[in-house]
């Protein structure tokens, strides 16, 4: 099982492509309180400092692990109270893009990224 270590000097491009390479069918993107999405060269410490309008300052926990027994849910929730950045897990199905819902949020990174894979979505490429 694949561990993901996520701080505030992780540069964004480089968290997406540590998740891709571990659940090819999902992708954890980041969005500001606005919707947009966070530029991918920036830093995480960067885009919180964006996202809450001030200074980076860790709030208790700054690093943050992902293993693939973590539920999906639980990962977006953990993403948002360690970052401030709202992380939303999507994947690809017939060339669009599905939130994963209340259907895959209580399911592993693992098991979602299989059951996902074999109900025909399309593998994911940067």
């Amino acid at each position: 099982m694949s561990e993901i270590s996520v701080s505030g000097r992780t540069k964004v491009k480089s968290f997406y492509q540590a998740f891709l390479k571990a659940y090819p069918y999902l992708h954890a993107g980041l969005q500001y309180p606005d919707g947009k999405p966070v530029d991918a060269e920036a830093t995480i410490a960067n885009a919180r400092s964006k996202s809450i309008g001030g200074e980076y300052t860790p709030t208790g926990e700054s690093e943050l692990s992902v293993r693939g027994n973590l539920n999906i849910g639980t990962f977006e929730k953990r993403f948002k109270e360690i970052f401030s950045i709202t992380c939303q897990v999507h994947f690809k199905k017939n060339g669009k893009w599905v939130v994963t819902g209340q259907k895959y949020d209580a399911m592993t990174l693992n098991d979602a990224n299989t059951l996902i894979k074999e109900e025909g979505a399309d593998l994911i490429k940067l």
